[in-house]
Order: structure tokens, then C-alpha cells, then sequence
């Protein structure tokens, strides 16, 4: 199997370089720049970067959630190539002592692909100014939460709390693991039912059509309180707070759970009860955690395995350690990426999530009300048989879903 550096400068090398290296006659001095943007968009990148050293640029792109090298430059091409994104981008080619962000929109020569967002970030490191480029686009959502890959139990439960009134339902995990794409899934059902939905953003990133958005400005008197009373007055059946990383956040979000409307919204936690100890962080109290959270989504991302190449080999001296290590069963063979045309040499394409889904019961009320910790809640969920997230990683793997390596890649979600 071809390695991922090694496909990746087969695939952009010959391009790029030769466009740099020649550039009498190009009429647009930033051609290099949107050569190298093409072989991102059809790669599924969602960033790029340009990282100096004193020998040389180093050119990557983030794939699928990992960051894989694509080519080297000598240093006057790689300086080359920065500058043209940050002529782009509307900065100062100069370089500078200070950290700069610009934009610009950009389209593709390919027939039918719309006009794409782009942020440029400029930051000076040791060696030279470091340049991150970020696809703006809106994050993707699915028909229903089962295509997301959440189990037909976890979605039932989840038809469940939108059905109901009132209460919180929170999406938890890190940044990147897919929050904001299960939040519009679940957005995008309701748009299609006689839901009334209004949302209080900070900032507004996506419009959503059909969905009644509100957005933060402190500075103009609309803060979350504010913003909170008045969104309560437009008869809202389900209100969005995007992230709830703020004690004024937090509070709004109490207040509209507490009013019989049905509140979502994204935190960053470890896993499911993790939840608690955030929203206790951010100054909620026992009583108001327990009589507002309905439900919490935890979740992380993994790549897909290719179904075109993938195979199943005994399992991995290194894999076989690390479930050992961890306590859990060895299997005898484990499913493994190749590589092949299909998947551009990765062994994966695309991406899918690994959830634990939390349904407080009047047990685990209880025990928010008598402040247990992140450890009894979670060893109540344990006792119960309730799927803790490594226990869907490893279902997923067992499936030929992603791989045993993948699982392992999300530490956080070890047994506890």
C-alpha cells in the first residue's frame, strides 16, 4: 500500500510545481494559489496549510479529520505560494509580527460547483509566517439521525425528546467532532414538521432556511438575557442556543428549558455526564441541571473504512495491546485499511460519528440532586448496560465500519 505522503506528492507535486516554476505568461499572478485550492476541493479537504522551516515549506491538508503532508517546497516557492494567498485574502504580503485573518471567495473551473468561502490565517512562527486556509462551508446535514450513525435505539429515544415539551437536549464532545452537523440534522427535521423554531446564535455561521435566527450583539443591548425574553415572546416550540460556553449562555439556556419550550444546544464536555460537570462550571445549579436536562448526545468522529479495499487481518500485536491494556475482549481479526483508487490510496473515505447517548432517569436525578460526580453517574449508565461510547467505537470496528486504530485515536473515551 501506497503510504499517504506518498500518493499525496504523485497527486499535487507535478501540478504545483510546475506552475510555480513557470510563470511567464500567466496573466493571474495568484494562479499557483487556485491550482493548489482545485487539488484541495477534490481531495474533500476542509483546510490547508503552509508551514515554514529554513529549508523548506511544508504543504498539507486536512482530510477527513487528519492532517496529511502533500508536497515540500523550496523556501522562495513556498514564500511565493504564501504571499499569493494573502494577496487573495486581502493581507498585507509583507510578513508581520502580529497574527492577521482575511477572506476571499473563491470558484471552481469545475461545472455546477458553487462559489466557495475561504479564511486565511496568518501567524509568525520562528521560522517564517505560517499560513492556515479554512473551507467555509456549511457543515452537512443528513436525512434523518440514523445516517449520521447514531443506532436505531439512540434514535428512537431521540424521536422521544422531540416529541415531548420542554427540557434541555445537548450535543457534547470536543471541537471537530461533528456538533454543529447533529444539531442541523436535527434542525432540518423539525424545519419539515409545524415546529416553530427559533434560534439565539453568537455568532449566526450558517442561515438555515425555513428556521428563524437571532444573532447575539452585546454591544447593541442583545445579549443572551435579552435575546432570551424576547425569543420567548415569538411563541418558539424548540429554541437553539448553538454553544453554551458562558455563564450568560448557560443561564439562557436554563431559562428556556424551565418554560416548557424544548431547548438544544452544544457544549464541550468528555462524554455524556460529562455534561454536568461543564453546566455546574458554568454556574448552574444541581436542582436546575436536574430539572431541565432531558437528554445528551456525546460524540466523536471517526473515519470510514473504504468499502472497496478494505480487509480483515489477524488482529495487530499493537491493537491486541491496547484492548488488553484497557480491559477489553481481543478479537481474532480486526478490519484493516488498504488502499486503493476509490479512496485515493487513504484505506478511508469520509467520515462517521461514535455516540453515547444519555437519557437522564429519575435514578440519575436523584443523583444529580444529591451532587454525585461524573464517576457514579457514569458507573449508574454501566450498571444499567447503557452503549458508553468505546462500546459503539468497538461495535462499529467489529462491523467493518472504521478500524480497531480509529477507535483507539479517541482517547477520551476510554472506559472510567
Amino acid at each position: 500500500m501506497a503510504s499517504e505522503r506518498q500518493l499525496a506528492r504523485r497527486q499535487f507535486l507535478p501540478r504545483l510545481e510546475a506552475r510555480l516554476a513557470d510563470p511567464s505568461g500567466a496573466e493571474d499572478d495568484t494562479l499557483a494559489a487556485h491550482v493548489l485550492l482545485e487539488d484541495a476541493a477534490r481531495a474533500r479537504a476542509t483546510d490547508i496549510h503552509l508551514d515554514p522551516s529554513r529549508e523548506r515549506w511544508r504543504i498539507r491538508l486536512r482530510i477527513d479529520g487528519r492532517v496529511i503532508d502533500v508536497l515540500d517546497l523550496d523556501v522562495g516557492n513556498g514564500a511565493q505560494l504564501a504571499n499569493q494567498f494573502k494577496v487573495l485574502a486581502g493581507l498585507d504580503p509583507m510578513p508581520s509580527k502580529i497574527a492577521k485573518d482575511g477572506s476571499f471567495s473563491w470558484t471552481s473551473d469545475e461545472e455546477g460547483v458553487e462559489e466557495i468561502f475561504l479564511r486565511v490565517t496568518a501567524v509568525h512562527c520562528v521560522a517564517g509566517e505560517k499560513l492556515a486556509i479554512r473551507f467555509l462551508a456549511p457543515p452537512r446535514t443528513f436525512h434523518d439521525t440514523l445516517s449520521l450513525g447514531i443506532g436505531e435505539q439512540g434514535a428512537r429515544g431521540i424521536r422521544r425528546w422531540m416529541d415531548a415539551t420542554g427540557g434541555m437536549l445537548l450535543v457534547a464532545g470536543p471541537t471537530g467532532a461533528g456538533k454543529t452537523t447533529t444539531l442541523y440534522t436535527l434542525l432540518n427535521q423539525l424545519r419539515l414538521t409545524d415546529s416553530h423554531v427559533v434560534t439565539l446564535e453568537d455568532p449566526v455561521e450558517y442561515s438555515i432556511p425555513g428556521i428563524n435566527q437571532i444573532q447575539v450583539d452585546a454591544k447593541n443591548g442583545l445579549d443572551f438575557a435579552t435575546g432570551t425574553r424576547s425569543m420567548l415572546r415569538l411563541d418558539p416550540d424548540y429554541v437553539l442556543i448553538g454553544e453554551i460556553r458562558d455563564t450568560g449562555s448557560a443561564a439562557a439556556a436554563v431559562s428556556v428549558a424551565s418554560s416548557g419550550r424544548s431547548l438544544m444546544g452544544t457544549l464541550h464536555s468528555r462524554d455524556a455526564v460529562g455534561a454536568v460537570s461543564m453546566l455546574r462550571q458554568l454556574g448552574l445549579e444541581d436542582a436546575e441541571i436536574s430539572a431541565t436536562l432531558g437528554m445528551v448526545i456525546a460524540q466523536r468522529l471517526v473515519r470510514r473504512l473504504c468499502e472497496h479495499c478494505r480487509e480483515q487481518w489477524p488482529t495487530p500485536s499493537r491493537d491486541v495491546e491496547w484492548l488488553e491494556a484497557v480491559g477489553l475482549e481481543v478479537p481474532d481479526q480486526a478490519w484493516v485499511p488498504v488502499g486503493c483508487e476509490y479512496c485515493d490510496g487513504l484505506g478511508y473515505k469520509e467520515r462517521t460519528g461514535i455516540f453515547e447517548i444519555w437519557q437522564p432517569t429519575q435514578e440519575d436525578h436523584a443523583q444529580l440532586l444529591r451532587h454525585a460526580d461524573d464517576a457514579a453517574l457514569r458507573h449508574s449508565l454501566r450498571e444499567r448496560g447503557e452503549t458508553l461510547m468505546i462500546a459503539d467505537g468497538l461495535a462499529k470496528a467489529a462491523a467493518g465500519i472504521t478500524s480497531l486504530r480509529e477507535v483507539f485515536r479517541m482517547g477520551a473515551i476510554l472506559p472510567g
